[in-house]
């Protein structure tokens, strides 16, 4: 797989084609709106949903940390589709995942599907219930809902779960996911596969970097 190295105030990150950010100085994985649990929400609606997607989306993550050699995962909110019962299949499978990471220390800012976390499983993690500051950024679910007071941090986000459309032959159009460089932050794509998009169109002064499955690319245009 291929990365997109860029700078930004700096210090030097790397966009990983499996929708994650890597800062290298920190050895940290970031990634945003990995929406555990999802699936089992959907079923018990009795919706028919692909099976395996938490499980491949924690080998992922375990694989991203591994290879990079990062001791840190941040996730930028949402990593749970709603609170989960501490008893439930989702909540072992995510404990015993959890404390397979040995060594790595995960950091997760409450988005807002994650509110209300408390009264379920919480596992062996650090939930921040605010922006998260570590110079010079700021980890926030919502960069339109947060901020880190009293400093210029550049924001890290996720929540919006950016895509464009990729128009190809016989004027098809294709969603792919990207991430969204802004003069004040980045919005990270959704790490679960199980997601959806909100179509952006960037303005002028910002880029979009797409994600396909072995690399990243910046692509000039809104599509």
């Amino acid at each position: 797989m291929s990365v997109a190295a860029i700078t930004v105030r700096g210090e030097e990150l790397w966009l990983h084609p499996d929708r994650a950010v890597i800062w290298p100085r920190l050895a940290a994985v970031i990634v945003a709106d990995t929406h555990f649990g999802k699936s089992s929400v959907f079923n018990r609606h009795g919706l028919a949903v692909p099976a395996g997607t938490d499980e491949l989306d924690r080998t992922r993550l375990t694989r991203l940390l591994a290879t990079s050699g990062s001791r840190r995962l941040i996730v930028l909110g949402d990593f749970l589709h709603e609170p989960i019962d501490a008893a439930s299949a989702d909540a072992k499978d995510l404990e015993h995942w959890s404390r397979s990471l040995v060594g790595i220390r995960i950091q997760v800012i409450a988005g807002n599907h994650d509110r209300g976390f408390a009264r379920g499983w919480r596992g062996s993690i650090d939930w921040i219930d605010s922006a998260h500051f570590v110079p010079p950024f700021c980890f926030v679910h919502d960069s339109a809902k947060g901020a880190c007071t009293g400093t210029d941090a550049f924001l890290m986000s996720g929540h919006i779960h950016p895509v464009i459309k990729l128009r190809g032959l016989r004027k098809r159009a294709a969603r792919a996911a990207v991430f969204w460089l802004r003069p004040e932050g980045l919005v990270l794509p959704s790490f679960g596969l199980f997601t959806g998009g909100q179509l952006i169109c960037p303005s002028q002064g910002e880029q979009v970097f797409v994600v396909s499955p072995d690399n990243v690319v910046p692509f000039p245009v809104c599509a």
